[in-house]
């Protein structure tokens, strides 16, 4: 009885562990060649920035992502002039010249 409970339990974690490999498999992105602000696909040897709006925007809402908070980081957002009296070097809650 015992081994039969052993055996189910090793025959369990090994069918999890396959579901999550199969599944963190699933869930990767694909190779995405990276574009300038022209379009243009970057080589090892460009010298010119890569544009994130060229690279993702063919497949992702860039309009949308950029609007999130975790891209912004409170740069969208000014202080009023209460929050100014306190701290009157910042300018808002945003990362930005933050120490």
């Amino acid at each position: 009885m015992r081994h039969r409970i052993v055996r189910t339990l090793r025959l369990g974690g090994t069918a999890a562990a396959f579901a999550l490999a199969v599944t963190a498999a699933a869930a990767a992105h694909p190779d995405v060649p990276l574009k300038d602000h022209a379009g243009n696909e970057l080589t090892p040897a460009s010298t010119a920035p890569y544009s994130p709006k060229q690279t993702c925007g063919a497949c992702h809402d860039y309009d949308e992502i950029t609007r999130g908070y975790h891209f912004q980081q409170g740069w969208d957002e000014l202080y009023t002039a209460e929050e100014k009296a306190e701290k009157p070097w910042l300018q808002g809650p945003g990362m930005a010249g933050k120490w």
